[in-house]
């Protein structure tokens, strides 16, 4: 059985899920810092033709509070952390986003900059 996310309640398929267990970058929010597996739920940070984009780049890990009534910032924020695990090869998959602007405006605004609850 596929576990869901919060938001759409997308499953991720079992093979994925197993791999992003045991990735310690998963298991981190990546707003507050937060360590632990019951608090953080991960994030679908991105859709596309009409539907969230189901990749290990493209969910970040996000404290089940936050992520339930995700704010603008903090929705954007993640957007910056996916696209700096992005590779160019996971972007060409999805050519109708102009992720070359999208990773210049989330760049110019979080680049160097940690999460930081002055965002919210």
């Amino acid at each position: 059985m596929d576990l869901i996310g919060i938001n759409n309640m997308i499953p991720i398929p079992n093979k994925m899920r197993e791999e992003m267990e045991a990735d310690p970058f998963m298991k981190k929010c990546v707003w507050s810092g937060e360590i632990s597996k019951e608090k953080v739920s991960w994030e679908h940070c991105w859709n596309y033709a009409g539907r969230k984009i189901n990749e290990k780049w493209a969910i970040v890990p996000l404290r089940v509070d936050l992520n339930v009534n995700i704010s603008g910032n903090v929705k954007e924020y993640c957007r910056y952390v996916s696209l700096t695990r992005a590779t160019n090869e996971d972007l060409e998959k999805y050519p109708k986003k102009n992720w070359q602007q999208l990773k210049k405006y989330l760049n110019k605004k979080y680049e160097g900059k940690k999460h930081s609850d002055s965002f919210l």
